[in-house]
């Protein structure tokens, strides 16, 4: 789902590096910073 520039962000839950769920509202009130770079952490 595309955003544009402004939008608020819909809630998700990610694994942390931890294998720790980590929700978006946990994050309330913090600097967030999404990191995505596909196959970056991998060994392919």
């Amino acid at each position: 789902m595309p955003l544009s520039i402004g939008q608020p962000v819909p809630d998700f839950t990610l694994k942390s590096s931890k294998m720790e769920d980590v929700s978006l509202t946990d994050q309330r009130g913090k600097n967030v910073l999404l990191l995505f770079t596909p196959l970056a952490f991998t060994s392919t």
